[in-house]
C-alpha cells in the first residue's frame, strides 16, 4: 500500500510541476501567433506621431496596401488606444478657451429623462424661453414634458447655425454628428440634455441628426449616413474644427469627459456603458471598439476616408473604421475610465448585418476606393429642418437621383430657414 501511495504521490507532484511549464509554454504560442497575425497588415512600425514607444505593429513583407485581416482571432484580441500619450493640455485663456478651464464644470452631469410625450417643440422652447429665466443656479425647474430639471441658465446666443458661449471664445468650433433611423424618445432625450452638457463645457457647436428615411424599412447605414453629413458640413460656412461621432442612446454622466478633439490623435470617450434600468453597472467594453463617441478633426477623417459605404445592418462599420485607422499608423486616445462613463438608453436591437466577417476581411484593400471620397452619387438630402437645437437632414442612402429633389432646391429650402431664425 506504501508504495502505491508514494508512486500516486510521485506521480501527483510530477504534474503539478509540469502544469507551470505547460501554461508559459501555452501563453508563448498565443503570443508569437498574435504577433504573427499582425505582422501580416504592415511592413512598418506603428504609432501615433511616429513614437516607437506607441509601436505595436511588427515588420512584414508583405506591402501595406494589402490586407486579409482574420477578424475573430484580430479584432477582438487588438488594442488600438495609444501606450504612451499626453492629452492636451493649453494655458487657461478666454479667447482661447479650453473646456477643462469652464467655470461651469460642476462632476457629475445631472441628466433628465423626459415624459413620452415630449416634442422637438417642447426642447426648442426649454432652450430659447424657459431655461433663459431661471435666476437662480439651484432652482428646479418643472415642465409639462420633464419634472426636477436642474440645468444651470449659462449665457449664450445662437447665431449663424452655432451656438456661442458668451463672454469666451472656444477653443474649438464643435459638430456633433448622431445618426438615426426610428428611436424618436432617445433623440429627443439626447437633444434635451446634450445641449445641457455642452454648455457647461463652454463649448461652441451646432448638432446634426442625420436620418436615413429612405430606402424605408431598409436595413441602417451608419458609414453613409456619416460620410454625406461631413460632406453637407464641409460645403458649410461654419468653419468645423471638430467632429464628434455620437451615439443616440448615450448621454455621458461627468463633465470631466471634456468634448474636444486632440490635435494629433481620435479621441474614443466610450469606455464604460451602464444600461438605464440595470443593476450590472458599467460594462467595459473590447479594446479594439472605437464605436459609441469618437471625436476626430476632419483631416483625420479624410485620411481614413470616413467610413466604409458597404455596410448594411448592426455590427462592422465601426470595426472596419478601426482597421483603417491601423492601416494608417495611427491609434486612438481614451480619457480616464472614472470619467467616461455614460448612460445607456434602452433601444431595439437593429438587424445584424452577417456579411461583415467578409467585408472585414478586405477593408484595407478597399480603403482608397469605398468611403467619404465616394459618397456623393450614393446618397441624396432629401430634406434639411434648421431651429436654434438642431439641424436635422433626411437621407435617401441608396439615392436615385431622378426621385429626389435638386440640391439647388434643398440649398433654398435651408436659407429660407436660417431667415426666419
Amino acid at each position: 500500500m506504501r508504495k502505491i501511495y508514494r508512486r500516486r504521490l510521485y506521480f501527483l507532484l510530477l504534474i503539478t510541476s509540469f502544469l507551470p511549464i505547460c501554461f508559459l509554454i501555452f501563453n508563448t504560442i498565443i503570443y508569437r501567433h498574435e504577433k504573427n497575425i499582425i505582422s501580416y497588415i504592415y511592413d512598418t512600425q506603428t504609432s501615433c506621431l511616429n513614437s516607437s514607444k506607441n509601436s505595436i505593429i511588427e515588420l512584414s513583407t508583405i506591402p501595406p496596401q494589402y490586407l486579409v485581416v482574420p477578424y475573430r482571432e484580430f479584432a477582438l484580441r487588438t488594442s488600438i488606444a495609444c501606450r504612451t500619450f499626453k492629452l492636451d493640455n493649453p494655458k487657461k485663456d478666454t479667447a482661447n478657451l479650453h473646456p477643462k478651464y469652464s467655470k461651469y464644470l460642476r462632476g457629475r452631469f445631472p441628466y433628465v429623462l423626459p415624459y413620452a410625450n415630449v416634442t422637438f417643440n417642447d426642447i426648442e422652447n426649454f432652450y430659447t424661453k424657459i431655461l433663459i429665466k431661471k435666476k437662480s443656479k439651484d432652482s428646479i425647474i418643472q415642465t409639462s414634458f420633464a419634472e426636477n430639471i436642474t440645468f444651470e441658465n449659462i449665457p449664450y446666443k445662437f447665431q449663424n447655425g452655432m451656438w456661442y458661449p458668451t463672454g469666451v471664445t472656444s477653443i474649438q468650433r464643435t459638430a456633433l454628428l448622431v445618426p438615426l433611423q426610428g428611436r424618436e424618445y432617445n433623440a429627443k432625450t439626447f437633444l434635451l440634455n446634450m445641449h445641457a452638457f455642452l454648455r457647461r463645457q463652454q463649448l461652441t457647436y451646432t448638432i446634426i441628426f442625420i436620418e436615413q428615411i429612405s430606402p424605408n424599412g431598409h436595413r441602417f447605414n451608419k458609414g453613409r449616413l456619416f460620410n454625406s453629413a461631413i460632406h453637407y458640413l464641409q460645403k458649410q460656412t461654419l468653419n468645423i474644427t471638430c467632429l464628434i461621432l455620437h451615439d443616440v442612446d448615450l448621454i455621458p454622466e461627468d463633465d470631466g469627459n471634456l468634448y474636444t478633439c486632440e490635435r494629433n490623435y481620435p479621441k474614443h470617450t466610450t469606455s464604460r456603458v451602464r444600461q438605464l434600468g440595470s443593476t450590472r453597472g458599467y460594462t467595459r467594453y473590447y479594446e479594439f471598439l472605437i464605436g459609441g463617441v469618437l471625436l476626430l478633426s476632419f483631416d483625420i477623417y479624410k485620411t481614413l476616408n470616413g467610413f466604409s459605404n458597404l455596410y448594411w445592418g448592426w455590427g462592422g462599420e465601426d470595426d472596419d473604421l478601426a482597421l483603417r485607422l491601423i492601416q494608417q499608423r495611427m491609434c486612438v486616445v481614451r480619457p480616464s475610465y472614472d470619467l467616461a462613463i455614460y448612460i445607456g438608453l434602452p433601444h431595439p436591437r437593429g438587424q445584424r448585418n452577417n456579411a461583415r466577417y467578409g467585408l472585414l476581411a478586405w477593408t484595407t484593400v478597399r480603403l482608397g476606393t469605398d468611403g467619404y471620397k465616394q459618397i456623393e452619387p450614393l446618397t441624396r438630402i432629401i430634406n434639411i429642418h434648421q431651429t436654434s437645437t438642431l439641424t436635422h437632414l433626411k437621407l435617401d442612402v441608396n439615392a436615385d437621383a431622378n426621385n429626389s429633389p435638386s440640391p439647388n432646391t434643398i440649398t433654398k429650402s435651408l436659407k429660407q430657414q436660417q431667415q426666419r431664425l
